[in-house]
């Protein structure tokens, strides 16, 4: 599940130099658009723009990546290799990742998760008051803790659901659209290599953290760790940055388990 994970981990740069570097290619600000329709037919796709500083597991130090959200997209690159990108078509459910140096776009479309997982798992949540995050518009970020089996999975600071409402909506409906090429693998992993922590958040309970509104900040035991260091809520990209590239060679993961994709 680990090629998964890294569509779920992807972060961002500092100050408003950092943004303008890291969002090379966005125009001046306009209105949100409405209608889904308009997002493919404008030259410039109006939505809202973050920034994260992200750490990996195993790697020193930070990156950076940008997410832009709208009502047809959400897209997603980093500093590590910002000629490629995540895009996620909402209204098709496909989710393409664009390598530039292969030519090549792997894609993950919607499928079924099941309801059972294949061993027990008991997901529960704690929280409490975040005293490491002031307060925004009068509001108080809470900090919740998930857990499997009794064993610490993950860790969310969260300002509540009113906050980046649509921007919440798009991650959740990206999250399952994963959940369901996890789940399409399982019959391929041996059993007693199942991690309950892993079963829950990438598969059963793949939205459950996002419940309680954006994080501004998450984590896992793991050394994983991702925070919005900024954020534009009236933002613009030129629409080829919503496109992918002409001539690329497009593959899923039954694909490459066939061994049909072409290198």
């Amino acid at each position: 599940m680990k090629q998964g994970q890294r569509f779920t981990q992807m972060a961002a740069v500092a100050m408003l130099v950092g943004l303008l570097t890291a969002c090379a290619g966005l125009s001046k600000p306009k209105a949100p658009a409405t209608d889904a329709a308009d997002v493919t037919q404008e030259e410039s796709q109006p939505g809202v723009a973050m920034l994260f500083v992200e750490s990996e597991p195993g790697q020193p130090g930070t990156f950076t990546s940008r997410m832009f959200v709208n009502a047809r997209y959400l897209h997603m690159n980093d500093s590590r290799a910002p000629q490629d990108f995540v895009l996620f078509d909402r209204k098709a459910r496909v989710i393409y990742s664009v390598n530039n140096e292969d030519e090549t776009v792997f894609e993950i479309h919607a499928k079924p998760v099941p309801t059972t997982p294949p061993i027990p798992i008991d997901y529960t949540e704690e929280s409490q008051p975040s005293s490491a995050i002031p307060k925004v518009d009068g509001r108080a970020a809470v900090h919740y803790r998930y857990l499997a089996n009794g064993k610490r999975c993950y860790d969310v600071v969260s300002l509540g659901g009113d906050f980046l409402p649509d921007v919440l909506a798009a991650m959740r409906e990206f999250r399952t659209v994963l959940a369901g090429e996890h789940a399409s693998t399982l019959d391929r992993i041996p059993r007693e290599m199942l991690d309950p922590c892993d079963l829950a958040l990438n598969v059963f309970y793949s939205t459950r953290h996002l419940q309680h509104g954006f994080p501004l900040r998450e984590w896992s035991p793991d050394g994983y760790q991702r925070f919005l260091k900024t954020y534009y809520g009236d933002f613009s990209v030129e629409r080829e940055v919503l496109t992918l590239p002409a001539g690329f060679r497009h593959y899923t993961a039954e694909d490459a388990v066939s061994g049909s994709v072409d290198h």
